[in-house]
């Protein structure tokens, strides 16, 4: 089954019900599912402060405005005591551990079909389960991550000597890994607690405030749970649960050429040319799934967000031939400058200036 598995390897254990998901490609189809069914999400929106009045949580102060809210659910991540602080009932504390994955070329997918990790080998501070080599959705594979505490709750600096570590570790497993087929590499922050557990409770001081708190490592795989328990707590602080009749649990579905037949994307083309025009070469992403990612439910505006959703910039060659169309695109679609136009968050713009007649990138 796993020929590329190193001979140490003395058993294995078999799960009939295992499998890998896109976390964001996940996160993203939920979010949208909730826009479809009448929620509304606020991005780029960041929490000030609360007023908190006889137990209760009256309004929350943000840098779009003031909310009013009847219930508050607490899923701030690394930041979950600083909105439990706010809200008067924090009882509990984050710090943060970082894990550094390294993402390789879709050639060495040949060399795993499963998932290997290392059970055994766990790091002395017992914090990490000891990462692992998986074959992505996509059809790259991820190794890592590994585990290190910070005071930092964004620090999301990648360094040499984690991935050497990271590599050093599971050759024992895949002795065919090598750090030449890294395509890029990322670093995120675990949310975690001095218990090491979830904290998914109502709130202690103030009455109408949920925390889903301390989610880590296996809170991906959790996350239906946690759903369903967090909608319980909810609904009994509310005293109803009333449901939306028109309620839809499937999201329209991402159209990939790449995916459809001969025929299928040939009537594709013939009905919206844009989707026989490639941007990105490595992933074999059309200009017009790029226009889909723009016009959906929860749209987009940024490199990063189309990256995403499609993945324009995700191969081998990270974005260096296809960034610059999908820069344009987004410039086109959305009807504003070139200058304009964000890798990701606020303040991150790409284009700086003009040289020469012509444009410059970061």
């Amino acid at each position: 089954m796993e020929p590329g598995i190193s001979p140490e390897a003395k058993c294995a254990l078999y799960f009939d019900g295992a499998g890998t998901v896109c976390p964001y490609g996940l996160t993203i189809a939920f979010a949208e599912n909730a826009v479809d069914n009448g929620a509304e999400i606020a991005l780029n929106t960041a929490v000030s402060k609360m007023e908190v009045k006889d137990g209760r949580i009256k309004s929350v102060s943000t840098n779009r405005g003031t909310i009013y809210p009847k219930i508050v659910v607490n899923a701030a991540g690394v930041f979950a005591e600083d909105i439990a602080q706010m809200a008067g009932d924090r009882f509990f504390s984050i710090h943060p551990r970082k894990g550094t994955n390294a993402i390789l070329d879709k050639k060495a997918r040949r060399h795993i079909k499963t998932i290997y990790t290392l059970m055994g080998t766990q790091s002395k501070s017992g914090h990490t389960k000891g990462g692992g080599i998986v074959g992505t959705v996509d059809g790259n594979v991820l190794v890592g991550p590994d585990a290190a505490e910070t005071i930092e709750k964004e620090d999301f600096a990648t360094h040499k000597e984690s991935i050497e570590s990271t590599f050093e570790k599971h050759s024992h497993a895949g002795q065919w890994l090598t750090t030449g087929d890294i395509i890029t590499y990322f670093t995120g922050v675990r949310a975690a607690t001095y218990e090491e557990d979830f904290i998914i409770e109502k709130g202690r001081l103030t009455d109408n405030i949920v925390h889903a708190a301390g989610i880590q490592s296996p809170g991906l795989t959790a996350a239906p749970a946690i759903g369903l328990q967090v909608e319980s707590l909810v609904t009994e602080l509310l005293g109803e649960k009333t449901k939306n009749p028109k309620f839809n649990p499937i999201r329209k579905a991402i159209i990939r050429p790449k995916e459809l037949t001969d025929e299928e994307r040939a009537n594709l083309i013939k009905e919206n040319p844009d989707y026989g025009q490639i941007v990105c070469r490595c992933e074999e992403v059309s200009k017009g799934e790029v226009l889909d990612a723009m016009r959906r439910s929860l749209p987009c505006d940024t490199v990063d967000g189309i990256k995403r959703r499609v993945r324009p910039g995700m191969g081998r060659c990270q974005g260096s031939f296809c960034g610059q169309q999908v820069i344009r695109l987004i410039a086109e679609e959305k009807q504003i400058p070139l200058m304009q136009v964000r890798k990701g968050y606020p303040g991150s713009e790409i284009l700086f200036g003009e040289k020469g007649g012509s444009r410059e990138f970061l």
